[in-house]
């Protein structure tokens, strides 16, 4: 039997069911951004949890709520979150972050992971991470609560979705400020690009959960293989126009 459009059960929420949404997105956004940016973000992470698990107690609400309904296909489901995963993960590496890091001066920090470098067994710790931990807890977090509550807020317009999707990238970005400038602004794209997967799959948590945990799997696999420097290495070696016209 096919899942009920989520669109539409966020649409049908009353005026004042809606309003309850203002604080909660506002006050999970504050605490994740500064957490984020005070270097501890697995506190706000824990904290934004106790908010979203609070919050489907009041209401009586079950985890499909937060979008975690059963997918039709789980194979086709996890074939396109490799896809997506390992689509935005090369062009995040390609193209987003030396951006981010001409734009800011600065190397994006990666320095809570380089302890994979060439350690096989940090690598396979941090995949368990990963996949039971970040990837879930940070989707629901993110896209399932923030983003769903804002839907509440706002609707499923076009515009309002627009908002949704951008608002998501900032609180996503800042709150990843340990990772300084050029890590916000990198993982705030990411986010962007999260947002839009949940989003166009009528807001299904486990794409967005999947996708998510193939991006970091990814990006992970290449610190520990060094191909992050080779990426950046190339990079530099690489004229800009400018110095090629002077």
């Amino acid at each position: 039997m096919r899942r009920p459009a989520r669109s539409g059960i966020i649409g049908g929420v009353t005026p004042a069911d809606a309003l309850v949404s203002l604080p909660l997105v506002l006050g999970a956004s504050a605490l994740l951004v500064w957490t984020g940016l005070a270097r501890r973000p697995g506190l706000g992470v824990l904290g934004a949890l106790l908010v979203v698990g609070l919050t489907l107690w009041l209401r009586g609400d079950g985890p499909v709520a937060l979008g975690l309904s059963l997918p039709d296909a789980w194979w086709r489901t996890l074939l396109l979150a490799l896809g997506l995963g390992v689509a935005i993960q090369l062009l995040s590496a390609a193209l987003v972050e030396p951006w981010a890091e001409r734009w800011t001066g600065e190397a994006h920090d990666h320095t809570i992971v380089d302890g994979v470098r060439g350690s096989w067994r940090a690598f396979g710790l941090w995949m368990l991470v990963v996949w039971l931990l970040v990837a879930p807890l940070e989707e629901i977090v993110f896209r399932g609560f923030l983003m769903t509550e804002t839907a509440r807020l706002l609707g499923t317009a076009p515009w309002a979705t627009a908002i949704n999707v951008v608002l998501g990238a900032v609180v996503f970005g800042l709150a990843h400020g340990y990772q300084g400038r050029s890590g916000v602004l990198s993982t705030g794209v990411a986010g962007a690009l999260l947002g839009l997967v949940f989003v166009a799959s009528d807001f299904d948590l486990w794409l967005a959960i999947l996708t998510h945990g193939f991006i970091d799997t990814v990006g992970i696999a290449l610190i520990a293989v060094g191909a992050d420097r080779f990426i950046r290495r190339r990079r530099a070696s690489v004229p800009r126009r400018e110095d090629a016209h002077a």
